[in-house]
């Protein structure tokens, strides 16, 4: 016989998924925040200048209270330069040329192609038949998002979208390195956060600060949401939201992103979608709750003897 759950757990449970949905909000406009930067007088490095100094502040008195948990300076360097500062170049880079509906759908369904086939060649773990079906049509989704930007007659938008499926590519790594190093996903954020910091003065040295003085409103807003709620917040609501909900509940979360970032573009900066488009981004949205919902049998490890014997 089932026993009811206790009032206060049920009451935590709650509380647990609603942080981990109020933090996909907060990560779905990073993109529709960078396009509006964009177009308001910053450029390419100003936003990254804003996003590293003040997610490196709010990540660094993380650090600061749970401390590195012995972890190597060659893994942090090699986790930094992946969901770091070079990360976020990148992504900021490709909504240059492609709109923020299209980012909001090829980073993270980038990420959801790449993880597994990642995760089946380092952690020896082979996809559940959900994960290998939501491949198909993630796969399906991202080429009809793809063939409709190569069909936009003497647009750039099919770089950024390159870019963009290399950043979700970057991203996978990240995570996979992550949880084959064992480093919990807090830790890892305000490792990668503080070690960020190494590129501001580098930044100033170089660019200074660029078109900042000349934008004071647009880039008090973006060290707001960039640094500060996304870079920062979101990123710390998401690590402890997994951490408490399982992998299993925790899957369910991702992919509310792209739903949301074509909503937040639509809404605010008025970007158009065709129906082509709509096609593939629901094919990408279906693929990935495939994936995290459809769970078979216990998966299977291909046999390592090294590891065994670690």
């Amino acid at each position: 016989m089932l026993r009811p759950m206790p009032d206060r757990q049920q009451g935590a449970d709650r509380r647990t998924i609603a942080a981990g949905v109020l933090a996909m909000v907060l990560l779905s406009g990073n993109f529709v925040a960078s396009r509006h930067g964009l177009a308001n007088g910053l450029a390419v490095a100003d936003l990254v200048l804003l996003r590293t100094a003040f997610a490196g502040l709010v990540l660094g008195g993380v650090l600061w209270r749970v401390g590195p948990g012995g972890l190597p300076l060659g893994r942090a360097a090699v986790l930094t330069l992946l969901a770091g500062a070079p990360y976020f170049l990148l992504c900021a880079a490709a909504v240059q040329y492609a709109p923020a509906t299209h980012a909001s759908i090829l980073n993270p369904g980038g990420t959801m192609l790449f993880a597994p086939l990642l995760g089946w060649w380092v952690l020896r773990q082979a996809p559940e038949i959900g994960v290998r079906i939501g491949l198909f049509i993630l796969t399906a989704g991202l080429l009809l998002i793809g063939g409709a930007s190569l069909a936009e007659g003497g647009d750039q938008a099919w770089m950024g979208d390159l870019m963009l499926l290399f950043s979700g590519l970057i991203w996978a790594l990240y995570g996979v390195l992550m949880r084959h190093w064992q480093v919990p996903g807090a830790r890892a954020a305000a490792v990668v956060g503080t070690v960020s910091l190494l590129w501001v003065p580098l930044h100033l040295g170089v660019f200074g600060l660029g078109g900042i003085p000349d934008h004071p409103a647009e880039a008090m807003v973006q060290a707001a949401y960039q640094g500060v709620i996304s870079g920062g917040v979101a990123v710390l609501l998401y690590s402890r939201a997994v951490a408490l909900l399982g992998p299993a509940r925790g899957a369910l979360l991702p992919p509310m992103v792209p739903a949301l970032g074509v909503f937040w573009a639509w809404l605010l900066l008025g970007e158009a979608v065709t129906m082509t488009q709509v096609a593939g981004m629901v094919l990408v949205i279906i693929g990935m709750l495939c994936g995290a919902l459809w769970r078979g049998p216990a998966v299977r490890q291909r046999t390592d003897p090294a590891r065994e014997a670690a």
